[in-house]
Order: C-alpha cells, then structure tokens, then sequence
C-alpha cells in the first residue's frame, strides 16, 4: 500500500509542479516565506491568501516550515515541464496560497507514504539524525550576528581571505556585504534587478557581478546542475534518497536568474543568502588545499577559546600545549578550561565539513566514514590526556578526575543520534586498544556538541550550571540530546541571555562603517 501511496502522490506532486511556470512558482514561495516571517504587507503583492495563513505558529494547520519550501524548490527545478503540445490546458495559478498548500501538502503525504516503506529497514529512532540535520538549522535560523561573525572570524582572515580574494575577484567582507544588502532587498521585494546597485555603500559594479557569479545561477543552469547534483548524490547512496533528504541547490546559490543575462534576480528563501556568505563560503575554499583546512581548524580553535573566555569569566581558558612522553612531544586537547586552578573542561575542535552523506543516507557512518574517524580521533586524544594526567606525566597542569571531555564540532555533526555517538566511540575503543596505558577511567564519556548550540548553552549559563549540564550530558539519561536542551530540562529558569561578546566589525569591516553611517546620520537628523 505504502508503495502505491508513494506513486500516486508524487505523480500529483509533479503534475502540480510541471504544470507550473518556474518563476511564478518561485515567487509563489517566496510570499509565503515572507507570509510567515512577519512580512504579509510585501507578500501582499505577489498571492492572495486567507487571514489564517498569516501566522508564524508552527502548530498552525496553515503552517508552511522553511524546510518544506526548500525541498519544494528543488523538486521544482528537477521536473520536466509539460509542453503546450501535451494537451495541458490549465497551468498551476501560482498567485494563490491554496497552489503552495496544496503543494506542501502532496509533498508531506509523499514523505509520509516514503517514511513507510524505508522505516521497514531502520529503526525510527535513527531517522531523529536526519529529521534533526533537516529542520533544526532553520529553527535556529541563519541570519544572526554569532553566524556572521564565526564564519568571518574562520574564512575570511589569512591566507583563507587572500585565496578568496585571488580566485574569486572580492573580498569575503564584500562578499558578505553584498549577500547582506540583498537579503535585505529581497524582504520587501520577490525580485531584484541584476543591476542592482549598492554604489552608495561602496561597492562598485564589478564587484557585485563577482559577487553574483557565486551567489545566482541561471534557470536553465540550475534546472541542468540540480539535476546533477541529485544524481550525483543518488549514486554514490547506490539508491534514490527519499524526497525529504534530497540535496538542496538553493545551499550552494540562493539566487535563481531569470530573463536575458539573467536581468531578474529571485531568492525564494532569502536567508540562505546568509547561509550562503557564511558557513557556505567553506565551497568556495575546498579547492585551495590542505593548507586553507588546517588554518580554519587553527582558527576555529581560537575562536572557541576566546568566545568562552568571554563569556565565563571565572574560567582561565587556554590553548592546546605541548608536553613531553616517552621522548616524544605530545599536543594537548585544543582548548583547555580552568576552573580555580584546575582543568575542569577539556576541548577537542574538530572543523570537519559535514558531508552531504553523513547528513541524509540511511547509514552516514559508512558514508562518512573518514570524517567520522576523525572525530573518533579526537575522542582517542581526550582520553589519551585523561591517561597522561591521571599518571602525572603532564606537568604544570592539574586535570581534575572528573573533568569533563568535549568534541566540539562547527558543523551539526552526530546532532540528536545517540546510536552514531557510540559508533564514533566504538572507532575511539579500537585507537585506545594500541595504548594498553588507557584505562577504562580514562575512556569516561564524551560530550558531543556543534559549536552553535555550545554558544546558546553558555549564553543561558554561569560557570558552575555549565559544569552541572556537562554532568548530565554525560550520563545516559541525556543520550543523544541537544546541548541546550539538556540546560532547559535540568535548569529549569534560564539566566537572562548574555550579549554577544565580539564586534562583528572587528572581522567585516563593512558592518562598522555601517555604524558608522548610522551614527553620522543620527548627528545629521537629531
């Protein structure tokens, strides 16, 4: 039956969609976007829609989440159009709410029929990983200060920022400029023309064509590369991934191109423009070599220790060090957090890109396997300095017995899946078995946590309610769950929210003469 379901709703599915022009459709959830983000005005010009669909309450029966409208673009841009010659005499009206509902809805009866045919092979609880690495980005969102900054702070300093500049034609700070202005345009309007211009701000022309060259790609290039992508990714899995897991284009260009020379620029989900000129410009660096890998990890790990010192003040943090053993000089864990003189938190950063595979196949350790045994690694490295300390071989440091171990990731990896937790410290038992010297108090548990749900722990903690959620995060009752989710059910009030600690002009210079324009105008119109 689940197999007939899934047939049926996915031929309605790509009736709707071939049926309907692309641009028209883009724009379609582009104002439903803006419907549910708080913009109904400007939505107000591209659909007609009931009172009800104006909402942002996820439980709403009206409720379009952002996840669905991406996997709607890309199964979009991936259905063949019927010709005129077809006999199709009613195309889909995509000025109407009800078209994007009906569509949203085809498409959860399609992932709901999918669900229960691969569910019949894995366990319900593995697929909170993929549900998580689908949904929980958006719920966090990608357009905030800390995303900004850390992003900068890693990509767009040293040699990172130089070969940016090189090969691309711009800075990163103009790149994110650019990516910035638009996003802001996109609010209020489902189009842009691509002679847009930010003069004003100091951006010339050629600039923002440098910038668009990898921010937007023609409808017809990205009909052709996101049906490469999709078969891509579908060979390498060695079947096709359902259609809630399917690589989105929109993550590597946000802006689809439109008339001749691509003169109209949409964006029908403008905050992955964000994403884009953030986390995304790792794709453009990937060419660069090994050498623009290992200065992002350096520079993620500085960033770490500096964003906790900021924010916990009692602690002493410091860098990795390196000690004697055996003859041989040993590097520390990466950060290392004091607590009245003694090691109290122990850190290894792993920068490692998260793979499309380890997101989305049914079995991501085999399908990420490397990238899974580096952070298996970094377990083997924590407890290896557990076993240092505890035989005092590690001078000038005093490790407290139960200090805490933490991999912290700038990606979501192992995010909700306490079944890949343990692969990961299966690989790490296998590395700690060539030094029999580990003992099994040295290989106590490890926290597991990407960096941006570290930040929204601390910002919610003090010293020592952070140290009680590590605790907890430890123990089995908390398996598999989110950092901060661990800090609301053991904590219960929250601290009220800490600022964020940096000046994200330190690292976009763009962002202070920003303030500073603002401040000029302000003296100007008192």
């Amino acid at each position: 039956m689940s197999l007939l379901n899934r047939d049926r709703y996915r031929k309605k599915l790509q009736d709707l969609l071939a049926k309907a022009d692309d641009e028209a459709f883009i724009e379609l959830i582009w104002a439903i976007d803006a419907l549910q983000s708080g913009r109904e005005r400007a939505a107000g010009g591209s659909i007609r829609f009931p009172t009800e669909a104006v909402t942002s309450d996820f439980t709403s029966p009206y409720a379009a989440h952002k996840w669905e409208l991406e996997s709607l673009i890309g199964l979009l841009l991936t259905t063949a159009k019927y010709k005129l010659r077809d006999g199709i005499n009613r195309l889909t009206d995509c000025t109407q709410f009800a078209a994007g509902a009906k569509a949203i809805n085809l498409l959860r009866k399609l992932e709901d029929a999918e669900a229960g045919i691969y569910l019949r092979r894995f366990d319900a609880l593995n697929e909170m990983h993929r549900i998580g690495q689908r949904q929980f980005p958006w719920q966090r969102g990608y357009t905030n200060v800390a995303q900004f900054y850390r992003h900068a702070y890693i990509y767009a300093q040293g040699e990172c920022g130089a070969y940016f500049a090189r090969t691309f034609g711009l800075t990163v700070d103009e790149f994110s400029l650019v990516g910035f202005a638009m996003h802001a345009s996109f609010q209020e309007s489902p189009w842009l023309s691509r002679q847009f211009s930010i003069e004003e701000l100091g951006i010339e022309r050629p600039t923002v064509e440098a910038a668009l060259r990898l921010l937007s790609t023609s409808q017809k290039d990205a009909r052709r590369d996101a049906a490469q992508l999709i078969r891509e990714v579908n060979a390498k899995h060695g079947q096709p991934l359902p259609a809630a897991f399917q690589p989105s284009f929109l993550r590597r260009s946000p802006i689809i191109a439109f008339g001749d020379g691509g003169a109209r620029l949409r964006a029908p989900l403008a905050q992955l423009i964000h994403f884009r000129v953030t986390a995304g410009v790792y794709y453009d660096l990937v060419a660069g070599g090994s050498n623009l890998r290992n200065e992002a990890s350096d520079r993620f790990e500085k960033y770490t220790a500096e964003y906790v010192a900021a924010v916990m003040p009692r602690f002493e943090v410091r860098g990795s060090h390196k000690y004697w053993f055996r003859g041989n000089l040993i590097d520390s864990p990466d950060v290392l957090i004091k607590d009245k003189g003694e090691v109290a938190i122990v850190v290894e950063c792993k920068a490692t890109k998260l793979s499309f595979g380890a997101q989305f196949s049914d079995d991501p350790f085999a399908e990420a396997r490397a990238a899974y045994e580096e952070i298996a690694k970094g377990v083997f490295q924590l407890w290896r300095y557990f076993s240092h300390a505890r035989r005092g071989i590690i001078p000038d440091y005093v490790v407290r017995s139960d200090a805490h171990g933490v991999v912290l990731t700038l990606d979501t990896w192992l995010m909700t899946s306490a079944a890949l937790q343990q692969k990961v410290l299966a690989s790490a038992a296998v590395l700690a078995l060539r030094d029999n010297e580990i003992s099994a108090q040295d290989r106590r548990s490890v926290v597991f946590c990407p960096i941006a749900d570290f930040e929204a722990t601390l910002v919610r903690s003090d010293e020592d309610s952070l140290l009680r959620v590590l605790s907890a995060a430890r123990s089995d009752e908390f398996a598999g769950w989110a950092l901060p989710s661990i800090r609301r059910e053991t904590e219960g009030e929250a601290l009220q929210r800490k600022p964020f600690p940096f000046q994200l002009g330190n690292v976009l210079p763009w962002w202070k003469a920003l303030e500073e324009r603002k401040r000029a105008s302000r003296l100007d119109h008192p």
